[in-house]
């Protein structure tokens, strides 16, 4: 038997979350999947922890941070595909998957993720919940890397996919004196010393749309936009082992309908559809470099 487990990391915002997609009743994952595992909130929402319990991977209970349960988010959407695969026999030899999931809607890096905010742990749903997600997740982290050295786990990394960074357009053309880019190289430092390797982080860019206009004429939260994804593929250049990844090159992407056939009707939070397949190509570039 294998000793190799891989892990997928999905760390941000709203749509780290799957905001507002509730799954229909036969997508939900009730029963703990066998091959896919999670870490549950209750055992392991905690500072101070001296270790993970993991669990059988359900699509409720899962994200470490803002309670929203049973949404299309990437984790779920990838947990699923992730067990198919296995039950199917498609991937014979397809190891295990971890999934660790922390994210709360509409905080940034400058918001709960900040690495210098004071350590608060208030759980609840969106508007309620309070937690500093950045002491969280280097703890969790710090912990990872005891759980596989004792279980003599060896990691494959799916990766760290960052879906932040649109809470930043806030601060408009003043985005401009955040010393951005330094700050997300001593972010992602950070995450990676805690575990103690250099996994790969996916920085997804933001598609900037028409309702941004909407909520600021004059341009400041657009360019912001823009800004943020620049610093995105400058940091993809600059470190080792960073990548960003194109939200826009979904098929069903179309540029001249409404919603560009991606959003819900806010035109900000992806549907359920474009994180299905969002996490389709994370299996895919997983099974590509493992071949």
């Amino acid at each position: 038997m294998s000793n190799k487990v891989a892990i997928f990391m999905l760390f941000g915002q709203s749509n780290a979350v799957g905001h507002a997609m509730p799954m229909e009743e036969k997508d939900i994952i009730k029963e703990p999947l066998k091959n896919v595992w999670g870490l549950n909130k209750e055992p392991n929402r905690s500072y101070d922890t001296e270790s993970l319990k993991f669990s059988g991977y359900t699509s409720y209970g899962m994200n470490l941070a803002e309670t929203q349960d049973n949404t299309y988010s990437v984790a779920n959407c990838l947990a699923r595909l992730w067990q198919d695969e296995i039950d199917n026999g498609n991937e014979a030899g397809l190891p295990d998957l971890y999934i660790i999931h922390i994210a709360i809607g509409a905080q940034g890096l400058y918001g709960m993720w900040h690495p210098d905010r004071e350590k608060k742990l208030i759980p609840g749903k969106l508007g309620d919940v309070d937690i500093s997600m950045y002491p969280l997740a280097t703890h969790v982290l710090s912990l990872l890397r005891k759980h596989l050295n004792k279980c003599g786990l060896e990691p494959d990394f799916v990766g760290l996919h960052w879906r932040g960074g649109e809470e930043e357009r806030i601060y408009g053309l003043d985005i401009f004196n955040l010393d951005l880019k330094n700050m997300y190289k001593r972010f992602f430092k950070g995450l990676r010393d805690a575990m103690g390797y250099n996994f790969p982080i996916i920085l997804h860019r933001m598609p900037y749309v028409d309702a941004m206009m909407k909520e600021d004429p004059t341009g400041g939260r657009l360019k912001a936009m823009e800004y943020m994804n620049n610093v995105f593929e400058e940091l993809s250049k600059e470190q080792e082992l960073t990548s960003t990844f194109e939200p826009l090159n979904a098929p069903h992407y179309d540029p001249n309908a409404w919603d560009k056939n991606m959003f819900r009707w806010d035109l900000i939070h992806y549907t359920g559809k474009t994180n299905a397949w969002v996490a389709e190509e994370i299996f895919k570039d997983f099974k590509n470099r493992n071949k």
